[in-house]
């Protein structure tokens, strides 16, 4: 990992700059904008960061090739811009290449610019906007296995909350014997409540 920790810094600020950019141009129409558009517009305006980013970085490249856009680190690392969706989803596109990157599989239309020995490791660099803070951003570093499963990520900013976590268990108390019987409670669904009504 310390091979990539030399870049979180800048890719945070880059993503900072996308987001201060957009609330300060797009701020009269933001409102306006299905959140399909509004993730397009972030996309773009992170991925024009993230060229201008590698034409300044040593050891950084900017890789375009069709309609992927990627970033490559010192070839161990490749690195794809995406909306976080609930926990550290992104939505993927039916595409091979867009499948084989999420079951962080360097595509096949991606090998032949790419050493392979070892194959790069493909990260998301994800964002998200909440709801109830619009002014703030938060920014992470994300891998799948090769299942497309959330493997890990890392915040990109001291700032950031803690990350959310993959499976949040209920705090339900251990049962044991003092519980007294068991019960069982019947929830009425939608229909027949208002039947009911």
């Amino acid at each position: 990992m310390t091979d990539l920790s030399e870049y979180f810094t800048p890719l945070g600020k880059l993503i900072d700059a996308a987001h201060h950019e957009f609330l300060e141009q797009c701020r009269e129409i933001a409102h306006k904008l299905e959140m399909r558009s509004r993730a397009s517009v972030y996309r773009d305006l992170i991925v024009r960061k993230l060229r201008e980013f590698c034409d300044e970085t040593p050891g950084v490249t900017f890789i375009s090739k069709r309609q992927l856009r990627i970033v490559g680190l010192k070839n161990n690392w490749i690195i794809r811009v995406k909306r976080l969706r609930s926990g550290f989803t992104v939505a993927v596109s039916p595409t091979i290449a867009s499948r084989q990157y999420d079951a962080n599989e360097v595509p096949e239309s991606l090998v032949d610019l790419l050493p392979n020995n070892p194959p790069a490791t493909c990260l998301y660099l994800g964002w998200s906007v909440p709801e109830n803070a619009p002014s703030s951003i938060l920014k992470f570093l994300v891998c799948n296995d090769e299942r497309r499963e959330f493997a890990w990520a890392i915040p990109l900013g001291s700032d950031e909350p803690p990350a959310p976590s993959v499976v949040e268990e209920l705090p339900f108390p251990p049962s044991g014997p003092d519980e007294g019987p068991r019960r069982r409670v019947r929830i009425k669904n939608a229909a027949t409540r208002k039947a009911d009504e």
